[in-house]
């Protein structure tokens, strides 16, 4: 596992780990969101989580989760959020295309801070 992206906004910090960033046809993008706060989780209201395919300047959301912070698993220096994203057809890129995987947390106060970075997605012959 790799902290594949970073959120710091004030006293919140969101670490989204993926168990791989090459994902092969018939896998599953599995990961987990560490969420450390000085104050319950500083009043995030939700975290989503988007796989888009971009071709230029245009994209399409091809995958998508959200994640309430109710009921995820804490330790004593952060809250653990376990998620999976499974691929469908959509994922295959043609020539200029590439997948893009973004974390957005949301804030009780309307505030959106987001992270994103590229990962491969390769299809069976």
């Amino acid at each position: 596992m790799k902290v594949f992206t970073v959120i710091e906004f004030d006293s919140v910090k969101v670490e989204t780990i993926l168990t791989n960033m090459e994902i092969i046809e018939g896998d599953t993008l599995n990961g987990s969101l560490f969420v450390t706060a000085e104050d319950e989780a500083e009043h995030i209201d939700f975290i989503t989580l988007k796989v888009l395919k971009m071709s230029g300047e245009s994209y399409s959301i091809i995958g998508k989760h959200s994640v309430e912070m109710v009921g995820t698993i804490h330790t004593k220096d952060a809250e653990i959020v376990p998620f999976e994203i499974i691929p469908d057809e959509r994922w295959g890129c043609l020539e200029g295309e590439k997948i893009i995987f973004q974390t957005i947390v949301t804030f009780l106060n309307g505030t959106e801070v987001k992270a994103e970075e590229e990962i491969t997605y390769t299809l069976l012959d």
